[in-house]
């Protein structure tokens, strides 16, 4: 009805609260006395931002805003704790500029690697020719006009060695940035760590803060949440010129298994497994195959045969060699712990494949257990496929139950806001790692990435031409033939080398993480903590979670649901790692289920409580009125 009223939404009021946060923490870091003069200055970071290059971008609230503060930094055994550096040139040109630690008491031998911040420019946000909106989010839940236009940070490129610090430069107007990661060894006891930062440019101090590291007892799980992205061997071949010793392709799957990501490619014959073995009986993932980062000696645990359809019609004649493929995986000890499946259809709902693939195999003893899988987002229940992979904004929850209850499994993959964190370049950080907390939040047992070397632009209505585009000097890398202009999206890896003339080139054989790589791995870890967490107290860990992202996937409202900062987001997984040190108080939850758990209807109980800020406020006034009775 027209003039209708309708009382805020529990996410709203959630969004003010995340809002004054983020007001009172850019306060705090503006306030005077942060900045006694005007100098070139060094601010750390939480990793859940993309810093801007141009200083006409405002940089994101620090977690740390006093100098004078400890860094006060938490983990697990086996966790990698990340943060940013940016440097504030300030009319200068500064060189050089690196970070260095002074190691930790009592002495704790954590890994420590630096990464020097590369800037892409954005021209134009993500969007659609023919339809308001784009792929990476409809029109109410894009970022505001011109938040992610300009020069940001997502590709980053590694020191040359373990003790070589990562170097930027910055000036006279333009900011320069590094990553730091921090892994906690999987034998750290647990104390609290004290340990020195500091920031140089050449010679010249720009910044020395302590730095405190709480560790816990508790172990991360690997992975956290089950996450798995694509490649295509031969872009490899062709942008980076990867050949018979197939460094890059190793190099991939190598930085994907440290971030906790699993990688499928397309896979049509057994002997094509041959190339895969080591990554599915975790071989590659050893100190002796070179491989350091978590995980370690964990097999892949997925397997598409046919990606993308490309195994096209089947006969029997295909149906067999999936069966001897299966075989293979059995004579390893691996068939059992690895998800395989057919990649039978992509987003064809329609298909007659998939029924045909489960009779065939049906027939064959030896491909039992493997499943007939495709990405359609109908009705799940209704599809003959054994594995179906639902867009974000399709993942109908009560359905969902149901299809399992059936026997299926079912997945999710891509994302767009406000559903689900999508991976493109201009949205939050954030929006990866929230995926990993949805998944942890509703059981999604596996998240599936269509692309990250998507660097051709190769598929239809794809503009890349002969060679594709430069990934490190193009945002709006991804076109199709229905009218999509995406920035960065399918990319979450960059090629360390270049064969095509005049593309920019590190000079090294290997694939390079970025932001977005990074805060896909954060996700996954805050999904472990999360698990561990409601082993304890479901209750407490649950009312955390709904805190963060509490109307997602087919109950999304209009607008993206979680905070878009990363300080949030810290203060979040801190209160978890308290449960698990058993320093907390428990909560009650604050939804009930119509499926067995906290938070999984679609209905909702209205948070009534004050919001945090008023509550400061009356406080405030309060303690005013006293001092004026006290004076009087």
């Amino acid at each position: 009805m027209m003039g209708a009223r309708r009382a805020p939404s529990r996410s709203s009021k959630r969004g003010a609260r995340h809002a004054a946060f983020a007001a009172w923490a850019t306060f705090a870091a503006i306030t005077p006395g942060s900045r006694a003069e005007a100098a070139p200055r060094a601010i750390v970071l939480d990793d859940g931002e993309k810093i801007p290059r141009d200083e006409a971008h405002p940089l994101p609230p620090s977690a740390w805003p006093d100098p004078a503060q400890p860094i006060d930094l938490f983990g697990l055994r086996d966790e990698i704790i990340a943060l940013q550096v940016a440097i504030e040139p300030d009319g200068e040109t500064l060189e050089s500029i690196h970070v260095t630690f002074a190691p930790f008491t009592p002495p704790l031998d954590a890994p420590i690697s630096t990464f020097a911040e590369r800037f892409i420019e954005i021209r134009r946000a993500s969007y659609n020719e023919r339809f308001p909106g784009s792929l990476a989010f409809t029109p109410e839940a894009a970022p505001s006009a011109g938040a992610y236009i300009g020069f940001f940070a997502d590709p980053l490129v590694p020191a040359a060695s373990d003790r070589t610090p990562a170097h930027v430069q910055a000036g006279p107007r333009a900011r320069g940035a590094l990553w730091i990661d921090i892994h906690v060894p999987p034998n750290a006891p647990p104390a609290l760590y004290t340990g020195l930062l500091r920031v140089e440019a050449g010679t010249r101090p720009l910044l020395e803060r302590p730095l405190t590291l709480r560790v816990v007892d508790a172990a991360m799980p690997y992975p956290g949440a089950a996450i798995t992205t694509f490649y295509d061997r031969a872009t490899l071949q062709k942008r980076m010129g990867d050949g018979g010793e197939r460094r890059a392709e190793r190099s991939l799957r190598q930085m994907l298994h440290a971030h906790r990501i699993s990688a499928i490619h397309d896979i049509l014959t057994a002997d094509e497994v041959s190339a895969d073995l080591d990554a599915l009986t975790g071989t590659l993932y050893t100190s002796s195959a070179g491989y350091t980062g978590p995980g370690a000696g964990i097999g892949e645990g997925i397997l598409a045969i046919g990606a993308y359809g490309a195994l096209g019609d089947p006969d029997p004649a295909k149906a067999a060699e999936v069966a001897r493929i299966a075989e293979r995986l059995r004579a390893l000890h691996v068939f059992e712990t690895t998800d395989t499946f057919v990649y039978a259809a992509d987003e064809d709902c329609t298909t007659p494949r998939t029924a045909r693939w489960k009779e065939l195999l049906g027939a064959l003893p030896s491909a039992r257990g493997v499943r007939v899988g495709l990405t359609c987002s109908d009705d799940p229940r209704k599809q003959a496929a054994d594995l179906v992979m639902l867009l974000a904004e399709h993942y109908p929850l009560k359905k969902v139950e149901q299809a399992r209850a059936g026997g299926k499994r079912i997945w999710v993959y891509n994302g767009q806001r406000p559903y689900a964190g999508a991976m493109m370049l201009d949205v939050p950080a954030t929006d990866l790692r929230a995926n990993g907390w949805i998944a942890a939040r509703y059981g999604i047992t596996r998240w599936f990435y269509w692309e990250s070397t998507f660097w051709l632009d190769n598929n239809r209505g794809g503009r890349g031409g002969p060679h594709g585009f430069d990934p490190f000097v193009i945002a709006e890398t991804f076109h199709n033939t229905r009218g999509d202009h995406a920035n960065g999206d399918g990319i979450l890896l960059y090629p360390g080398t270049q064969i095509v003339p005049g593309m920019h080139d590190e000079g090294v054989p290997i694939l390079l993480p970025s932001i977005r790589l990074k805060n896909l791995r954060r996700g996954a870890q805050d999904a472990a903590y999360f698990q561990l967490a409601r082993a304890i107290d479901p209750a407490t860990a649950e009312a955390i979670a709904d805190d963060l992202v509490p109307d997602v996937l087919s109950s999304a409202g209009r607008h993206p649901s979680w905070p878009e900062r990363g300080i949030p987001w810290l203060t979040a997984r801190k209160q978890l790692l308290d449960i698990l040190d058993h320093h907390y108080t428990p909560r009650k939850p604050r939804r009930t289920s119509l499926l067995g758990c906290t938070k999984c209807a679609q209905s909702e109980i209205r948070d009534t409580s004050p919001p945090l800020f008023a509550l400061t406020g009356m406080a405030a006034i309060l303690a005013l009125l006293a001092v004026r009775r006290r004076l009087r």
